[in-house]
């Protein structure tokens, strides 16, 4: 899980990058228009980050699980395999069995997203059996369970408008506004949470 960490801490690294170059462009060119569609990436890049490494995480965990090197869980044993798999998987050795099972896995996640609170509760549990799982999260965060889902939800859901609905006030028929601090405050919110996820799983 230590390589999945790295790639997080690349990805968000790079995502930070784009507040950089809004803070250059905005203090060397003069144009009529702002640039702030690159601190709105920056919120989707790193949001991206955070899916990937949740995605890794649970990807990695359940591989651990089918090998023999981390206790199930009960989510973990409840999950199905069809019989296309199931069959691949009896008497498998190349590729191995833990390779076939990794796709898998692979193949069912992609469906998945994990930037909503309780989805990421959900996906956990296939490999961490804590039953609290936004308040152990929480504490390595030091704030409170409900702060640290209220701002993953409102995280989130900013994205999610900015993606969706690129980011526009259906009221006011214009982009909401943001900043850079309020960007910042994201992306490193969201990058302590997957470090703590990390720490927590591993």
């Amino acid at each position: 899980m230590l390589n999945a960490k790295a790639a997080f801490l690349r990805n968000v690294a790079d995502a930070r990058n784009l507040s950089g170059l809004y803070d250059y462009l905005t203090s060397t060119v003069s144009v009529p228009f702002p640039f702030d569609d690159l601190l709105r990436a920056q919120i989707v890049y790193t949001l991206s980050a955070y899916d990937k490494l949740v995605h890794d995480v649970i990807r990695i965990g359940m591989v651990q699980i089918f090998t023999g090197r981390r206790p199930a869980t009960d989510r973990y044993l409840a999950e199905t395999l069809t019989m296309e798999v199931h069959s691949r998987l009896v008497g498998a050795s190349i590729p191995p069995k833990e390779i076939i099972f990794e796709r898998e896995v692979f193949r069912k996640l992609s469906f998945l997203s994990f930037q909503d609170p309780q989805k990421l509760v959900h996906g956990l549990a296939l490999i961490w059996p804590e039953q609290q799982k936004w308040s152990r999260i929480a504490a390595v965060l030091n704030i409170t369970t409900e702060d640290a889902r209220t701002k993953m939800n409102l995280v989130a859901t900013r994205r999610n408008a900015i993606v969706h609905e690129a980011d526009i006030d259906f009221l006011t028929f214009s982009k909401r506004p943001i900043s850079r601090a309020e960007c910042n405050d994201i992306t490193k919110f969201v990058e302590d949470c997957g470090n703590a996820i990390v720490s927590l799983v591993n």
